[in-house]
């Protein structure tokens, strides 16, 4: 239903085709697992040693310390801010199960490293016969690891997984699935994303699409039961309601230029906020009014396959950002109301690198469309006198997702290297588990307080019975 091309045929009988269909299924498998060590290690070079080296506030303070103290199974399904947490905690679990203690923080980078490009990887294989491009498509893969903001605060710590395994989402719900064993993969990868992200319920509209494919009933309900899990736990579990004003609409609308899209092309929203104190509010007003028609033109002119995937990038960043704001009121967030001395403060809401994922993928589908486009447009293959327009609408509209995609990638290189970092600063683990080492010979029986970023108020305890286990290696 979601495909926009058959399935490619069949092999031929013999020998030949055999061999053509092993050939096939080889390249089906090699290219997403060559991809996946691609996508890591893009991931892993724009991090540096500090930031690798240093443990982000819940991971230590919330997922670590619950393990030590409910253990693995006690923990797992244990909420957090009203929240279930899942993934994090197998992650924390593993790292603390094959790191010694001293090499936790970096064990830790490295896994998360690892899920997010397994999700960039997954997109590539999710939007074969959903979109044209193969250029497209890898731009998509690419999002994760290589969004601008991510390095800030999101990308390699177990607190921010969720907004990474929210991106796989709509692109399993897309999907064609003709098999059994695709949908139960599938199903078992929206169940758990779902334990770990409330806002996947964004996406439950996306069901209706091929509901009377059975092989698709296991990816709806792993979306389902994930979702309404978080549901239920956030009722039972619920967040203490904000003591501050609501951000207005004006705020949201304008926070959105400013923050998602504008970092859908930079990391600094410091920048940003000194273009906007010199400049005014236009300079990211308009360009996002440019983005929102090209978004309509590609509405207009896509496929079915197309419009659904453009649509629910466009809804995600929307759910994101706004659904963030809506929960988490901050004067900080008033962007309707900064004045020059407040738009030379603007700073990074973690909200903004995830809702911007989505903003880069829309962009990858509209070029999407516009390729596409210029391939369809007849006479370009056999050219007549009378089809001249239309090879000139060929032309423009290949020249134009070209240049998105250039757009993109410039993105991606110009913002691949970043030191401002949560975490650039430290306080680096191995440091804090060597300092404690000294302590704990002096008490085994005591526990010791390691400091984690962000900050001082961040701080984990760790009985010295690992430190001192760990140091006789």
């Amino acid at each position: 239903m979601l495909e926009t091309r058959p399935p490619a045929p069949g092999a031929t009988d013999g020998a030949a085709g055999g061999t053509t269909t092993l050939r096939r299924r080889l390249t089906t498998v090699a290219v997403p697992v060559v991809l996946w060590f691609v996508i890591a290690a893009l991931g892993w070079l724009r991090l540096t040693p500090e930031v690798r080296n240093t443990l982000w506030a819940e991971d230590g303070k919330v997922f670590l310390e619950e393990q030590y103290r409910l253990g693995f199974a006690g923990a797992l399904f244990h909420d957090y801010a009203g929240y279930l947490h899942v993934v994090p905690r197998i992650v924390i679990a593993i790292a603390s199960e094959i790191a010694p203690i001293d090499r936790f923080a970096v064990t830790v980078s490295a896994l998360c490293v690892a899920v997010t490009a397994a999700v960039g990887a997954a997109v590539w294989v999710l939007t074969a016969g959903v979109l044209r491009s193969v250029v497209a498509r890898l731009l998509l893969a690419l999002v994760p690891v290589l969004v601008p903001l991510g390095p800030v605060e999101i990308q390699a710590n177990a607190a921010n997984l969720h907004w990474f395994l929210m991106y796989l989402v709509p692109f399993a719900l897309l999907a064609p699935v003709r098999s059994w064993t695709r949908g139960i993969v599938l199903g078992v990868a929206t169940l758990l994303a779902g334990l770990t992200e409330i806002q996947v319920v964004a996406f439950f509209p996306l069901f209706l699409l091929g509901v009377r494919n059975r092989r698709r009933w296991p990816v709806i309900a792993g979306t389902l039961v994930g979702g309404l899990a978080q549901v239920a736990t956030t009722l039972a579990h619920p967040r203490a309601a904000p003591n501050v004003e609501h951000n207005s609409v004006g705020d949201m609308l304008l926070g959105y230029a400013v923050q998602p899209f504008a970092g859908s092309a930079t990391w600094s929203m410091s920048r940003v906020g000194e273009v906007i104190a010199h400049h005014g509010t236009w300079i990211v007003v308009a360009p996002l009014v440019f983005a929102a028609l090209l978004a309509a033109l590609a509405f207009w002119a896509g496929g079915s396959a197309q419009r659904w995937v453009l649509g629910s990038m466009l809804w995600g960043s929307a759910a994101v950002w706004f659904g963030a704001v809506a929960l988490n009121p901050n004067a900080m967030l008033a962007f309707a109301h900064f004045d020059t001395v407040q738009w030379l403060g603007n700073w990074t809401f973690r909200y903004s690198a995830a809702g911007s994922m989505y903003v880069i993928a829309a962009f990858a589908v509209i070029a999407d469309v516009a390729l596409s486009r210029g391939v369809r447009v007849p006479g370009v293959v056999h050219p007549h006198p009378q089809d001249a327009p239309r090879r000139a609408l060929a032309w423009l509209a290949t020249t134009a997702g070209a240049l998105l995609v250039l757009a993109v990638v410039s993105s991606f290189v110009a913002n691949f290297e970043m030191h401002a970092s949560s975490r650039q600063g430290g306080p680096f683990w191995d440091q804090q588990v060597q300092t404690s080492e000294t302590e704990c010979e002096l008490d085994p029986d005591r526990d010791a307080a390691l400091q984690i970023a962000p900050g001082p108020q961040w701080a984990v305890t760790v009985p010295c019975a690992v430190i001192d286990q760990d140091a006789e290696r």
